[in-house]
């Protein structure tokens, strides 16, 4: 069974004063913020809480999710309390707290907060990059040490010839290519005085290895007379050259020149998504969306553990979910979880 924490937010209509088993409180029309924790069931709590009339009430929760109009639960499965009393003092820190309310047994002065307009961006920008900095922190200690072929590649030049070569090509075939013709020609210079009939041979069997060929060639040619023999370290200029687009552009500007961008490929867009950091259609949005979001000390990290992941565990059909160590922190599987028993 999955455990954690979660924050509710709901809307009251009206003024209400609320009578729970113990106490009573006088609530403003407004919004409501209420951060719990479960203790072995956090699926099962939450679909708790979005029932109407139930039929016995256990905790403050209880009294108050049938009064509100709940626009939102986001999970933050992180596996202990203590996440808890982070949430609320975040929460305490722009809303008003009402004191008293579902802390009996811990040392928060509340668990719930008040705003009478909505109130979102400034603590849940902080909650996405608490709960994203422990996603990645399992990813990291998951694949530390398992350096992919094409990850061997460091520089901006050989980072920005791999990514052309790898597009509609998987990695067991872009990184013996590249390796094939960096060993023939290991920078622009001698690159720009093969031909692209030999640049095809040597990157076959690549996807469209002719055409890159040709446009590999282009961009050797581009970089040693525009731009001196080396690779712009602008985005700019990356996105003028042949055959690259915004994710080998970003690629290079983080793997490359330590910049802090994010790179976006169909892995890092589907399990972004599947772990509910994101609510994106395109690779594109994602990009934006993430690069707002993700916390500055592993955003460079990201993509390289998310596509790991991905073709690993987190595959695009059937997610092989009893392998993954990311369950407690997915909204994917606490959707999809069924009952053991």
């Amino acid at each position: 069974m999955n455990k954690g924490v979660y924050l509710l937010l709901g809307y009251l209509p009206k003024k209400t004063k609320l009578k729970t088993k113990a106490k009573e409180f006088n609530l403003e029309k407004g919004f409501y913020y209420y951060c719990g924790s479960a203790l072995n069931n956090l699926s099962a709590r939450i679909k708790r809480h979005l029932a109407k009339n139930k039929k016995k009430k256990h905790w403050h929760i209880d009294f108050l999710s049938e009064k509100l109009n709940i626009l939102l639960i986001n999970p933050y499965i992180v596996g202990d309390n203590d996440f808890e009393h982070y949430l609320a003092e975040i929460l305490a820190e722009k809303l008003t707290s009402v004191k008293g309310f579902g802390c009996g047994d811990c040392s928060c002065k509340s668990h719930l907060f008040f705003s009478k307009t909505l109130v979102a961006e400034p603590f849940l920008r902080k909650l996405f990059q608490k709960h994203i900095e422990k996603t990645v922190e399992i990813l990291l200690k998951l694949y530390e040490g398992k350096e992919t072929p094409v990850e061997k590649f460091k520089t901006p030049w050989e980072l920005l010839v791999s990514c052309i070569i790898s597009l509609r090509t998987k990695d067991e075939v872009t990184a013996p290519a590249a390796a094939r013709l960096f060993k023939e020609a290991p920078d622009p210079e001698s690159l720009m005085k093969l031909s692209p009939e030999r640049i095809g041979e040597l990157i076959y069997p690549a996807g469209f290895y002719k055409t890159k060929g040709r446009n590999l060639k282009k961009v050797a040619e581009i970089i040693m007379e525009k731009y001196g023999g080396k690779v712009p370290d602008n985005k700019e200029e990356l996105l003028k050259l042949p055959n690259v687009g915004i994710k080998t552009a970003n690629l290079v500007l983080a793997n490359g020149f330590g910049q802090y961008e994010v790179c976006v490929d169909t892995h890092v867009h589907r399990i972004s998504n599947r772990l509910g950091f994101i609510k994106t259609k395109t690779p594109e949005e994602s990009e934006k969306v993430l690069k707002k979001i993700l916390p500055k000390k592993y955003i460079r990290e990201y993509n390289g553990l998310l596509v790991k992941h991905g073709q690993n565990v987190c595959k695009p059909i059937k997610p092989n979910c009893e392998k993954c160590p990311l369950t407690k922190l997915c909204m994917y599987y606490l959707k999809n979880e069924k009952p053991k028993g």
